[in-house]
């Protein structure tokens, strides 16, 4: 589906990579925009994900999309086609590249009053995060799960977007670590052992304000989302706040640089 597999071979393919680098449980991600009208395009999804399982891969598989936030995402709060299985538990929003709208905060909390928690895809790689990270103490606040790029982690995507991403994960607001992966060669499942090695290696530092583990991160909290459970909220007291808000000004603002990638 559009920039992913581009066939049912090349899905089978990257199954077989991603058990190779040891991955049990593959959710899938394709793009949706945020409009009630693109329910449409989750038939197709449902329809090709079909096509995959009947294939019978060894491989766990979940049928998600990536939302793209726009002001008519208010509209699909109620709307369990755009949810993780179906399942009305998570859903998956992106953010537009350049920065944080300022209707996020509300449409986070409406979400929340349905019952169903927004996952935040790769916040350490938006313009306004990366410039103003006290954005994702407020998305965390409202109840929102981070969820960050391996490829991002381990410096793939440039020194500024993996700067960030350290300065997230130390601080102990991310979620879930996850590959977005889009195929076999530009963007493949292969740094995943790469990311969860240093994943641990940041968790055991000493370096974070509140404690992380690689297990919670990369097996734990994903598998909650595929299997409809609870992910255990991030307890945030006065003394987090005011620490994660040190920590963010010492930081401080930061040009973005993004590293450029040529897809074929």
């Amino acid at each position: 589906m559009d920039d992913g597999a581009v066939s049912l071979e090349m899905s089978l393919a990257m199954i077989e990579a991603a058990r190779e680098a040891g991955v049990t449980s593959i959710l899938t991600t394709p793009h949706i925009h945020g409009a009630a009208s693109d329910a449409v395009v989750h038939t197709m999804h449902k329809k090709a994900f079909q096509a995959v399982l009947d294939a019978r891969p060894a491989m766990d598989l979940h049928l998600g999309g990536e939302v793209r936030v726009t002001p008519e995402t208010r509209a699909i709060v109620d709307r369990k086609e755009f949810t993780t299985d179906e399942r009305s538990k998570y859903i998956l929003l992106e953010l537009e590249y350049n920065q944080v709208p300022p209707y996020f905060d509300q449409l986070l909390f409406e979400f929340r009053l349905q019952g169903i928690t927004p996952i935040v895809a790769h916040p350490e790689r938006n313009a306004g995060v990366i410039r103003h990270p006290e954005h994702a103490l407020e998305f965390v606040r409202q109840g929102a799960v981070f969820q960050f790029t391996t490829g991002s982690l381990i410096g793939e995507l440039g020194e500024t977007i993996q700067e960030s991403a350290v300065l997230l994960v130390e601080s102990g607001l991310v979620g879930i670590l996850a590959s977005d992966a889009h195929n076999l060669t530009t963007r493949p499942f292969t740094n995943w052992p790469a990311a969860y090695e240093y994943t641990q290696e940041l968790g055991q530092n000493g370096n974070s304000i509140l404690p992380f583990s690689a297990e919670d991160l990369c097996t734990n909290n994903p598998n909650a989302v595929c299997q409809g459970l609870p992910i255990p909220p991030t307890e945030l007291d006065q003394s987090a706040i005011l620490a994660f808000r040190n920590r963010f000004s010492k930081n401080g603002s930061t040009t973005v640089k993004r590293k450029r990638f040529f897809f074929l």
